[in-house]
């Protein structure tokens, strides 16, 4: 069971960075489409250089405490 809550953080990890991966991966995968879905306008911080929005955060931050969780058990 721990090793699947891990895996579980570790996937919400990643899709919390896709916004930023998606920089990154213009010329090879269109993301546009999906990326309007993080940006709900509620709230949004700029953290070194890459807007942060309440979507994107709150997957960081489940994923996180998840990856966490799933570690020690």
């Amino acid at each position: 069971m721990g090793k699947g809550v891990a895996l579980l953080g570790l996937i919400l990890i990643i899709v919390g960075l896709l916004p930023i991966i998606a920089t990154f991966l213009v010329g090879i995968v269109d993301l546009s489409m999906i990326l309007t879905y993080f940006n709900q306008g509620i709230y949004s911080i700029n953290l070194a250089g890459y807007l942060f929005t309440e979507v994107m955060l709150a997957l960081l931050g489940v994923g996180v405490l998840l990856l966490i969780i799933g570690a020690v058990k």
